[in-house]
């Protein structure tokens, strides 16, 4: 390994033992899930990854005697004296919103078994559509979830308002050209509708929650953007965009197209989509856990 990468390594940091391991067990036995359509263990292993990077945060910042004596004194008033507590207790509140997330974006099992039932009615009778259980996408719990992400990025962004780093104009600059770029790949996939006549978009965002997700992508470009241009170092900055990169995973997941006919149907071992929503959860679990040990 050269020593670019040896510095590259040494500037991002985890929590201790042995909550990255926790982790990467819960995150191998959730894909694991996936790949068998056991609804119960993807349930319980997903929780139990995300309680890993939390719990990991949380050690880290139990040093921290402020943050006890903030917790318990319920002195919220020193957060806007003290920029090194305002931070940590930011991003330990955005770690717990997205343990929130996941949780609230668990499907129901009548969701995550709904390709069981599009598979047997496919078989009965390929002439007729195929049943399935109401889209998790216009779900209460979906978007109670949504919700839940959009406030741990909002904390994530009062974290690293926090930094030291001056926003020089360079770093202006650097925030508007990444802003730039994530809102162009969210508009490329279809988040703000069908722009270029006779280009299909990749993803249809429902009418009913289309303010929300376009809300929600805004306030994600603000995170991404911000940790680029306030970080001193590297680690929130990969943390942010690997957790923007998982979202998109989501997006494409939850509102992309399907083939018409096929929508539902096993073909092969595991829940469909298995393999894709799991590369999104890599992304996704590997983020919180760099930014866990920000902290």
């Amino acid at each position: 390994m050269s020593n670019d990468n040896l510095n590259m390594v040494s500037l991002i940091t985890l929590p201790s033992y042995p909550f990255p391991q926790s982790l990467a067990a819960s995150l191998a036995l959730l894909i694991l899930s996936e790949y068998t359509a056991f609804y119960s263990g993807s349930a319980l292993f997903k929780t139990a990854a995300s309680l890993s990077f939390f719990l990991g945060g949380w050690n880290k910042a139990s040093g921290v005697n402020e943050i006890q004596k903030l917790l318990l004194g319920l002195d919220f008033k020193a957060l806007w004296v003290d920029e090194s507590l305002r931070y940590t207790a930011s991003m330990l509140l955005g770690l717990g919103f997205s343990v929130l997330g996941d949780v609230l974006l668990i499907p129901s099992k009548t969701n995550f078994y709904s390709f069981r039932q599009a598979s047997k009615k496919v078989k009965e009778d390929d002439t007729k559509p195929s049943p399935s259980a109401k889209a998790e996408g216009v779900t209460l719990a979906f978007k109670l979830g949504t919700l839940s992400f959009a406030l741990a990025h909002i904390s994530y962004v009062v974290a690293f308002m926090a930094s030291p780093t001056p926003l020089t104009t360079p770093r202006v600059w650097l925030f508007a050209a990444t802003a730039a770029i994530v809102l162009s790949i969210s508009d490329y996939l279809g988040i703000f509708g069908q722009s270029n006549a006779g280009v299909v978009p990749l993803v249809t965002i429902p009418k009913d929650i289309e303010v929300l997700v376009q809300g929600y992508v805004g306030i994600i470009t603000t995170m991404v953007a911000v940790a680029t241009a306030t970080d001193p170092g590297v680690q929130k900055v990969v943390g942010a965009w690997m957790f923007m990169i998982s979202d998109l995973f989501v997006a494409i997941d939850t509102f992309g197209r399907k083939k018409a006919g096929t929508v539902g149907v096993k073909k092969s071992g595991g829940k469909p989509g298995w393999a894709f929503r799991s590369v999104g959860w890599i992304f996704y679990f590997g983020a919180n856990l760099i930014l866990a040990g920000a902290l």
